[in-house]
């Protein structure tokens, strides 16, 4: 899709709509509006001054041009109160006027905001919109007609403004890009993403970005003594893979962010088998890893000068005559034994070793992501992430990358008397402590695989699928953390360059 930055008024630029935005309570025409008034006689001043405009917060009024000007609409997003202007409330007026735009089907638009936010937030914040809110799930339907999609798309700056703006939007295409990509894998069906596909995948994506990758295979595992993995994968036909990108940005490997995701590519809970309802939606399992991967694509786009190492654990946890037992005791990588009491606690067996191979790899820093628990949307619903941590300097980072990312985080506490609940008679650790705080004992037993390495934990199971759309996202994968990990990395970098 075209994406350009212009300086030449609004109105005169060929488009199917011209967006602006308003802040509530106006009642005088917008200046970059005053040329397009004139060719229509000042009916656009008329409105604004007898109130017939709704400027509240994401609100849109569509006025048709009658072909007097280059662009056949105009339509006008609310942006709320003038003092809560921010790139958040930016990004979502974006996302709203697209779906609006494309449901009228027009799909060249031209965006004319204030870019009192700052230049290079308001272009990134525009485009990151616009390109989540035009995002379309792949249709199955051999007669499926697709819906409107943008062909075009023009950022309105001041003459003195275009670099920035144009970097800002290049950073919002980047994250957009980023996040579909996870989307995209997140919605395939599980006969179509194998552990196998999915590492095909990883290697296109290290070979586009020149980054270096290595897959380990069933072998591999057991000479590094993955059980977990091994463990899980035990039940499947399917064999399961790890997968080890490094990106090299600073060069010297020496302070690296190791970032792990869930890549259970279907689950089907193992032996402890799901309930039928909504299994469907287990093709999703490996939202961490679609994830970690959107992550990589941001930061192949961006060239930030810090170095990554990202590991995702993959596999299918499937019943059969071969599948992990309940009862079962199997050893991790780094040593620790586990008491297996259900198989359906599947993720937290695979990213120990996950955790494990990152440090074994020099990760200093360590995030994973994985769709964990249920217990995670009991306590959160589906629109926020929960955090579990060992180290509060890196457990502020993530937060206020999210924060700026505007992506929903809380923390959850680590006190001791949690531990107890995932103590075992028999083995070092058992793989569930049952029906209490279960998203705060699964971050805690994965704490004993990230040892003395910072690490963070989120447990995206709640916002990294979307049962309906909204303005964002249509139903299904939403990309969760995508870009919170990605801006935590370029956070890190500006640090370590300030160094």
């Amino acid at each position: 899709m075209k994406i350009e930055i212009q300086t030449q008024q609004a109105h005169t630029i060929k488009a199917d709509c011209l967006i602006v935005g308003i802040t509530e309570g106006i009642t005088k025409l917008p200046d970059v509006l005053t040329a397009a008034d004139t060719e229509l006689g000042g009916a656009l001043a008329e409105l604004f001054a007898g109130g017939d405009v709704c400027s509240k917060k994401k609100s849109t009024q569509i006025i048709h041009t009658l072909g007097k000007t280059a662009v056949r609409r105009i339509m006008l997003i609310g942006l709320g109160k003038e003092e809560e202007y921010s790139f958040e409330v930016i990004r979502e007026a974006a996302a709203r006027a697209v779906k609006e735009a494309l449901k009228a089907k027009l799909t060249t638009l031209t965006f004319a905001f204030d870019l009192a936010v700052g230049t290079h937030e308001t272009g990134h914040a525009l485009v990151e919109g616009a390109l989540l809110a035009n995002y379309r799930i792949t249709s199955y339907q051999r007669d499926h007609k697709p819906a409107p999609q943008l062909a075009a798309l023009t950022i309105i700056s001041a003459e003195d403004a275009v670099e920035q703006v144009k970097e800002g939007a290049r950073m919002g295409e980047a994250f957009a890009n980023g996040t579909s990509l996870a989307r995209d894998l997140t919605n395939l069906p599980g006969n179509y993403l194998t552990p196998t596909i999915l590492a095909k995948k990883a290697c296109e994506l290290a070979e586009r970005h020149g980054m270096e990758i290595e897959v380990l295979d069933k072998a591999n595992m057991e000479v590094e003594g993955m059980g977990g993995l091994l463990g899980v994968s035990q039940g499947s036909a399917e064999p399961p893979k790890l997968i080890v990108i490094k990106y090299k940005g600073a060069g010297d490997w020496t302070d690296v962010l190791g970032i792990v995701g869930k890549g259970v590519t279907f689950d089907s809970g193992g032996i402890s088998i799901k309930p039928a309802a909504s299994m469907d939606e287990m093709k999703g399992d490996m939202g961490g890893a679609a994830s970690v991967l959107g992550v990589l694509d941001i930061l192949g786009t961006l060239k930030p000068a810090i170095d990554v190492v990202a590991v995702i654990p993959t596999t299918e946890n499937m019943p059969s005559g071969t599948a992990l037992k309940p009862g079962d005791v199997i050893t991790a990588m780094n040593g620790k034994t586990i008491e297996i009491l259900n198989t359906d606690a599947e993720g937290r067996l695979i990213l120990a070793d996950g955790l494990s191979y990152a440090r074994k790899m020099g990760a200093s820093r360590l995030v994973d992501m994985a769709t964990l628990t249920g217990a995670a949307l009991v306590a959160l619903g589906t629109c926020t992430t929960a955090a579990i941590t060992n180290d509060e300097t890196l457990m502020e980072e993530v937060m206020e990358a999210a924060a700026e990312a505007g992506e929903l985080l809380w923390r959850l506490p680590t006190f001791d008397p949690y531990m107890d609940l995932i103590k075992s008679q028999i083995a070092d650790l058992k793989n569930t402590g049952g029906r209490h705080a279960g998203t705060i004992t699964a971050g805690l037993f994965l704490r004993e695989f990230a040892e003395d390495t910072p690490w963070v934990h989120l447990d995206i199971a709640g916002p990294s699928w979307a049962a309906k759309a909204d303005d964002f996202t249509p139903a299904g994968g939403t990309g969760a953390m995508v870009r919170t990990v990605a801006t935590l990395a370029l956070q890190m970098s500006q640090e370590d360059s300030e160094i």
